[in-house]
């Protein structure tokens, strides 16, 4: 079929566009002046909201010392204000977005025309973008608004930040939520810049026009009959549930209710406000307006063009939103002298109140209307009172949100990442030369790029960025050789500095265990056991079919969490060969450790010379349920063997020498303590460890192992009861269980035993 006739059937209706993004053809393009540098500015969209008014105002400033290149993923109002602004601007034609598969054929087209400095991207809805960038080394900047917990998908926020060269968040309460959302953004603490005050384009479409606009707010605020003295509170934004529209209802009722303060009226302005079309959150706003008597003291007013001529004619905003990183609108708010009030917890707005000392005036707790209207009150009594706090909040937005010194500190942070990136890109290239880099175990499939050179851009990214950090091949840790021996250049790829160094020896390196060693191992003679904790039964089926398919047979000790459970996991293991010495229902404490430490602990330590240790883990703290699966198998696949005999090689090992105390799955990933240091600390101290000096080592990522009694007797002998452990629902990190987990290396350690990690080639996660 001809593409074009496709198109104008069904693509379009699709929401498909009919060509790639390139410059917008209404304006001629300006010439890139040779002796200037050029950037590029990347922006979701171009409607005349905060991030796209931003990316505006940040071309605006950065034309004064580069070339600027405006790219917008998605078209709006603004596009012909970008025009005498950048020298190009590069956007859809109409109203389409692109899909996300040809952004990178735009990306690649620019980069072969403009040599760019450096890229700031705004908005994690722009992120698409940062893998091209990142593949050709070009520093980027990320400008993150959103909050990480309302973000879809979850993996957006940590995404962008991986590759980014560096992530800025406009306030601290969105940096603390993206790092309780990706704790590995605490390795390397993320940059808060509030962001400046911008200049929100104002034309109307002929010279009347203004004046009408005037007139209409005037009417909307103090309609014919209202005295000239009636206090007007304003609240403004898109007409949204996140903006709290509802909240900013109830608490006009309860002002107005109250029978206080005189004449006083209630605005919303924005757009949005549609009660016959959208039964989603209008109707019901209509409905409470009616319901709480409030028809004649409130009114919507549809978005204005100049919001700085509404706020002269306002006496309060009330920043009524549930969550808001750093809106423009209380920004321009204050810097018009305006009185802003907020609720506490819900926007960077309400932390910089009481940083400034106006949390008493301004900063009510969190979503409580009641609260919120008793302050408003005091300012509707009290001329003096707004005049006071308006000033000082007028001085605060200049201090604060100064434009010129915002751009200037991001300029600074690129020109920085611009260094690092050539560093980058000397590593990425050292380690594509390299035999020794094993993609198969290095690759990280939840990221996009599956080209050759994928996995090790990734990893090489991924230490640069402290995020998402993977280790290069079986048995080496770059995070142990960077804080053990250190880089002979700052800066440098840890794994490079390995290379270059000419791969020294040192506790960096751990044995490997792997199937190669040996297919066919003899039954080792030592006594055996596997403690088997079934807290989801349905994820056991194939455990005995593992053990099964190795010579050794330990004696199975089981915990399940109910008679019902108890009942299932014994049909499922009536086909294991070996002997099933103890099935105990558990109280659902401790999950998989407390059953292994306080039930079966001395059993296991007095009887056996070697115990292993698993359990079905289905990680019901990840959101993705494949990458769960995936997670289980790989463990299975290290400790039980399925393709290879793993628990006959690795316990033929353990036999064979006396040492080797420990053994566990080599993860990929690199993880440390995270939030669970000071507990574990407390632990060691139990366990007379001392101090617990380092922060990179391995560890059982996951808790399943096996191991000598001599280093499984210590925690056995802390005579740990049910209560000692955490109660359910148990944190995704930084509980009790999550410091044993990291320590059990560090007993072995410490009994003066060996670890090991495993390697089945083509298994990772």
């Amino acid at each position: 079929m001809d593409p074009y006739l496709h198109y104008l059937n069904h693509g379009r209706a699709e929401g498909r566009i009919g060509a790639a993004l390139g410059p917008d053809r209404s304006s001629k393009p300006k010439e890139l002046e040779p002796n200037r540098e050029t950037v590029l500015i990347v922006s979701h969209e171009a409607t005349r909201t905060g991030a796209p008014i931003l990316s505006l105002n940040i071309a605006r400033e950065l034309r004064k010392k580069y070339n600027v290149v405006s790219l917008m993923l998605r078209g709006g109002a603004l596009v012909d204000d970008f025009k005498p602004v950048a020298n190009l601007v590069s956007c859809p034609q109409g109203d389409a977005g692109p899909q996300d598969f040809i952004i990178g054929e735009v990306i690649e087209r620019m980069l072969a025309s403009c040599n760019f400095r450096y890229a700031i991207v705004n908005s994690i809805e722009s992120r698409f973008v940062l893998p091209c960038l990142a593949r050709h080394f070009l520093p980027t900047i990320t400008l993150i608004h959103e909050f990480a917990s309302n973000t879809r998908p979850r993996s957006a926020v940590s995404e962008a930040s991986l590759w980014s060269s560096n992530a800025v968040f406009s306030a601290d309460i969105v940096r603390d939520d993206a790092v309780r959302e990706c704790p590995d953004l605490a390795t390397q603490p993320p940059v808060v810049l509030p962001q400046g005050r911008c200049a929100v384009p104002v034309r109307y479409d002929t010279p009347a026009a203004a004046s009408q606009e005037q007139a209409r707010i005037a009417r909307s605020f103090r309609p014919d009959g209202w005295p000239e003295n009636t206090v007007v509170v304003v609240g403004a934004g898109t007409v949204h549930f996140r903006k709290g529209v509802d909240l900013f209802i109830d608490c006009a009722a309860h002002v107005m209710r109250s029978g206080r303060g005189g004449p006083c009226r209630f605005v919303w302005i924005g757009g949005g406000y549609d009660p016959d079309r959208d039964r989603g959150y209008s109707v019901y706003l209509a409905d409470q307006v009616r319901r709480a008597g409030l028809e004649g003291s409130f009114c919507f007013l549809d978005e204005v063009t100049d919001i700085e001529a509404a706020y002269a004619q306002a006496d309060l905003l009330l920043l009524s939103s549930r969550l808001d990183p750093l809106p423009n609108v209380a920004i321009d708010a204050m810097a018009q002298g305006l009185p802003v009030l907020c609720f506490d917890k819900t926007s960077g707005i309400a932390d910089t109140l009481k940083n400034h000392g106006l949390e008493a005036e301004c900063v009510v707790p969190y979503l409580d209307s009641g609260a919120m209207a008793q302050r408003l009150l005091e300012f509707i009594e009290s001329t003096e009172r707004r005049r006071s706090v308006g000033t000082r909040l007028k001085q605060i937005a200049s201090d604060l949100f100064d434009l010129s010194s915002y751009v200037e500190k991001l300029d600074a942070l690129a020109s920085k990442a611009v260094q690092r990136s050539r560093q980058e890109k000397q590593d990425f290239q050292r380690v594509t030369t390299t035999k020794i880099f094993r993609p198969d175990f290095a690759a990280n499939d939840s990221l996009e790029d599956k080209s050759p050179e994928g996995p090790a851009r990734a990893f090489v990214r991924g230490w640069a960025a402290s995020f998402h950090r993977r280790k290069p091949f079986p048995g080496f840790h770059p995070g142990i050789y960077q804080e053990r021996r250190g880089l002979a250049l700052p800066g440098r790829d840890p794994f490079v500095d390995y290379l270059e160094q000419g791969e020294p020896p040192g506790p960096w390196l751990s044995q490997v265990i792997a199937p190669a060693d040996s297919e066919n191992p003899p039954a080792p003679k030592s006594r055996i056991a596997l403690h088997l904790h079934i807290y989801y039964s349905d994820l056991m089926s194939d455990i005995p079919d593992r053990l099964n398919a190795n010579a050794v047979r330990p004696d199975l000790f089981i915990s399940v969490p109910s008679s019902s459970a108890s009942r299932q996991v014994e049909r499922l293991l009536a086909g294991y060969r070996g002997n099933v010495a103890d099935l105990q229902v558990v109280p659902n404490r401790g999950r998989d450790i407390g059953p292994l430490l306080t039930t079966f602990g001395k059993k296991l330590s007095d009887s056996y010379d070697i115990v292993g240790h698993l359990h079905t883990k289905k990680s019901t703290d990840i959101q993705d349920s494949g990458s769960g699966k995936i997670w289980r198998l790989f463990l299975l696949e290290n400790l039980l063997g399925g393709q290879h005999r793993m628990a006959d090689i690795i316990l033929r090992r353990m036999e064979a020498d006396p040492a080797l105390g420990l053994v566990f799955p080599d993860d990929p990933f690199v993880v440390d303590w995270t939030a669970n240091r000071e507990v574990a600390q407390t632990l060691a101290d139990r366990l007379g460890l001392g101090r617990l000096p380092y922060t990179h080592f391995n560890f059982p990522v996951g808790t399943m192992f096996w191991v000598k009694v001599a280093a499984l007797r210590p925690w056995v002998d802390l005579g740990l009861g049910w209560n000692d452990y955490p109660p359910e629902p148990v944190p995704y990190d930084g509980s009790m269980l999550h410091a044993i987990e990291r320590l059990l290396p560090w007993v072995a350690e410490h009994e003066g035993l060996r670890i090991a990690v495993t390697n089945v080639p083509g298994m990772t996660r």
